[in-house]
């Protein structure tokens, strides 16, 4: 299949790309290159047979007049904190870019949209673990205009334009960026270690988040483009259905731990993903622990 990926030159993107290629399909990279780079889908120093990249931003730029056979659609920026500094930013790039690119795909052939939303739809909600149907509770414009996006995509969903949407947890693994704009757990934690610097916890430290790898993601994102057409479009957890304590990750690095500010954030997160695993016999085989303790 031609399958486009917007925001494939990203972390996530450039790790479903490489996938997608292995696995013998046709890839279209759509990125603006703001936080994506290039260099992450290059093959000793070239693009590798089958991708095509064009340098896009979905916002404003003219789309490329290809045929394609599936959007992933993965681009928007993704700090809480900045939306709620610049919500105007958001606006833009979560709704008006995706409501482009899903034009885009359904006028230029494709027979399925697979999005990227967020489990920070819903909000502070200690009732875990997290299942679809909960009400969602957004506590900033960027889940806000996720929740949104959601919406939108529902009303392109038909039985010529298969759509899923799936709400992603705490994405770790590969690739993954530890300065510049959002930053995750992980990739910060992982830096200050190897620099030999104490590992910052934000409050005590017990706030919990479901840790889920980059490949796993991937895993789930091409099951879905497998997904039979629903008249109510599927929207799915892509979790590993674990709880882990924040303070946990920095035990397992092991040095110095250094507790800063608490800030205000959701005391827990764990995906139900019963629903992913029954529908698109799914499920995540990397543990975040197990993969911290390899990388020391």
């Amino acid at each position: 299949m031609k399958v486009a990926v917007t925001g494939g030159a990203g972390f996530i993107g450039h790790n479903l790309v490489m996938r997608l290629l292995y696995e013998g399909h046709e890839v279209v990279v759509l990125d603006n290159f703001s936080t994506g780079d290039l260099q992450l889908l290059l093959v000793n120093g070239n693009i590798p047979k089958g991708l095509h990249v064009y340098e896009c931003d979905i916002v404003n730029s003219p789309f490329p007049d290809i045929e394609i056979d599936v959007l992933v659609h993965l681009a928007a920026p993704v700090s809480v904190p900045e939306s709620l500094e610049n919500p105007e930013k958001y606006r833009s790039g979560i709704l008006v870019g995706s409501k482009r690119a899903f034009n885009w795909a359904r006028s230029n052939g494709a027979k399925h949209i697979i999005a990227a939303s967020t489990a920070a739809i819903y909000g502070d909600n200690e009732e875990v673990p997290l299942h679809e149907d909960m009400i969602p509770d957004p506590m900033s414009p960027y889940a806000e205009y996720k929740l949104m996006m959601e919406e939108e995509l529902a009303e392109f969903n038909t039985h010529q334009l298969n759509c899923v949407a799936l709400r992603f947890f705490n994405v770790f693994g590969e690739g993954q960026r530890a300065t510049g704009g959002y930053v995750s757990v992980v990739p910060i934690f992982l830096k200050q270690y190897n620099a030999y610097k104490p590992i910052t916890v934000t409050g005590d430290g017990q706030q919990t988040r479901d840790f889920i790898y980059v490949g796993d993601i991937c895993r789930a994102i091409m099951s879905a483009m497998e997904q039979e057409w629903q008249s109510d479009m599927p929207i799915y957890n892509v979790g590993s259905g674990v709880e882990t304590k924040v303070y946990d990750l920095a035990e397992a690095l092991g040095g110095e731990i250094k507790f800063i500010e608490a800030r205000d954030e959701p005391k827990r997160s764990l995906a139900d993903i019963s629903s992913i695993e029954e529908e698109l016999e799914w499920s995540p085989e990397v543990s975040v622990l197990d993969w911290l303790m390899k990388q020391k």
